[in-house]
């Protein structure tokens, strides 16, 4: 699909929004937010259930016989979502410090996020192996470096297609 299609496909969506009532759209995204959390903290290898983590998410309520790494995944991912649409409300552009932010978000009462590794690491079972300190540091630099394109900051974010104020806190 080329670009011009897509965005095709965005403006269709975007005028279909104006005729679901808001009620709707708030459950959908409800909905959305729990099972996005929880496909993508058991891809990590959580093992809470999706009603599980709909119970910790919209209830408040915490499940039993469970790590509580777990239930600080699920809840710091729910975080972290509700973080980047934030960012993409206010139009921010992708920077280091957003990706910080969000790695903060996801480790709260995990470890210590947001911030670079400080050792060589090795991935066992891998042929790869992540560059030193120094060079990933060097790296993710020329990442953002890159970001510049004809002079002018990318602007690497995504629209979000809903209405104006109808993201669910």
């Amino acid at each position: 699909m080329d670009y011009a299609a897509l965005l095709e496909k965005r403006d269709q969506y975007q005028k279909s929004l104006l005729s679901i009532p808001e009620y709707t759209l708030q459950t959908y995204e409800q909905a959305f937010e729990v099972e996005y959390t929880h496909n993508s903290t058991a891809i990590e290898g959580n093992t809470l259930t999706l009603v599980e983590t709909k119970v910790i998410l919209e209830d408040g309520i915490s499940v039993g016989g469970k790590k509580l790494r777990e239930l600080y995944e699920v809840v710091n991912h729910r975080n972290a979502y509700r973080y980047v649409k934030e960012c993409i409300a206010k139009k921010l552009p992708l920077d280091e410090k957003i990706v910080k932010d969000i790695h903060a978000t996801l480790m709260d009462h995990i470890f210590i996020g947001g911030i670079y590794r400080d050792m060589d690491v090795y991935i066992s079972g891998a042929q790869h192996t992540p560059p030193s300190p120094n060079e990933m540091y060097r790296q993710v630099k020329n990442f953002y470096i890159d970001l510049t394109w004809n002079g002018k900051k990318s602007r690497a974010v995504c629209r979000y297609g809903g209405r104006a104020g109808s993201q669910t806190a």
